[in-house]
């Protein structure tokens, strides 16, 4: 095997794409610093997300795709930039045109485009990096800090309320249009109120400012709606407050991932083998129906007036209370109410 502990190296991620997969794509940066801290590893990403990544400790420079600069004008502007670094690897991790044309002409010693190993989508990306740098070991983990900055801000609210934290992330303003993500807003206004009468505690729900209206359907004692109140950096270090996090399949529970908090996944037309959360902390649940994981944004089993499909509507609030009590998720967490 090849070693290359006395060669620097320059790296270029490129995933401009969804929270939860570019949270993923940092897998190779991590993998990389790990088996080589000295090389260089840069990440081009979209510039709202940049806020976020950039509390990810293993990428050294992050480079912004700027919305509003024309696509032909920015493709030639950062291959300029790219061809000045001269980077030994960029690994293409969205495949597209402009991903592909961008890449090619920034002249790199070796274009990689992302690999199919049949695996989660972050092992994909890894196993990518780990084709052309053999020497690298699948980290055990995602990583992103807490921005400084917001600390203080998440303390002055979480210090009047009861531990453990629950942080709630129902979504809705996306997933409409992807049916099978989208759990019932009754089921989480009764899971809330469950999980305070069995834990004690706090609820918190967070998400966008176009989820407000969904979610404030949710009441109860120690139900707090933090909903829109936070920038996406802010809830990122939010959620690492959290003693479990419970969501569908959305970015920010793939930010919770990252920082090590234990989180459970309510999971309906998209596949655990692909999007579970990452890590010993990471579960989920799945639905009862045979037409699961289909990961089609159209549900050919919903009925006519209807929002919810049927593989995530079968899934309860107590079979969310079942799977934190059968594996104990958080035993450790506090003083408990009993859960008998």
């Amino acid at each position: 095997m090849k070693s290359y502990n006395n060669e620097n190296k320059k790296i270029l991620i490129i995933k401009l794409g969804a929270i939860g997969d570019s949270i993923f794509a940092t897998i190779i940066a991590t993998a990389i610093k790990e088996a080589h801290p000295h090389w260089q590893v840069d990440y081009l990403t979209h510039e709202t997300l940049i806020p976020l990544l950039e509390n990810c400790p293993h990428i050294d420079n992050f480079i912004p795709w700027k919305q509003n600069i024309k696509k032909n004008i920015q493709i030639f502007d950062l291959a300029s930039k790219f061809r000045r670094e001269h980077y030994n690897y960029i690994f293409n991790l969205s495949v597209n045109i402009r991903n592909i044309i961008l890449s090619l002409i920034s002249l790199p010693d070796m274009v990689v485009a992302k690999k199919e190993f049949n695996k989660s989508w972050v092992e994909n990306f890894y196993l990518t990096a780990k084709s052309v740098i053999p020497d690298l070991n699948l980290p055990s983990r995602l990583y992103l800090n807490t921005a400084p900055d917001a600390v203080k801000k998440i303390h002055n609210i979480t210090d009047n309320y009861p531990r453990p934290f629950f942080v709630l992330l129902p979504g809705g303003s996306s997933d409409y249009t992807r049916q099978g993500r989208l759990w019932n807003i009754d089921k989480w206004s009764k899971l809330s109120n469950i999980l305070i009468q069995k834990f004690g505690g706090t609820v918190f729900l967070c998400g966008n400012t176009k989820e407000a209206e969904y979610h404030n359907k949710i009441k109860g004692n120690n139900i707090i709606i933090l909903t829109g109140k936070y920038t996406l950096s802010e809830t990122s270090t939010f959620l690492s407050f959290a003693d479990l996090v419970i969501a569908g399949d959305t970015g920010p529970l793939h930010i919770a991932s990252a920082h090590n908090v234990k989180t459970l996944a309510i999971l309906g037309s998209t596949s655990p083998d692909k999007i579970k959360p990452y890590g010993l902390n990471g579960y989920f649940i799945e639905p009862k129906t045979k037409c699961r994981y289909c990961w089609k944004k159209k549900c050919k089993y919903l009925k006519p007036g209807k929002k919810y499909a049927p593989c995530i509507e079968s899934i309860t609030p107590n079979d969310v209370i079942d799977k934190i009590k059968k594996e104990q998720i958080i035993i450790n967490v506090g003083e408990l109410k009993s859960i008998d």
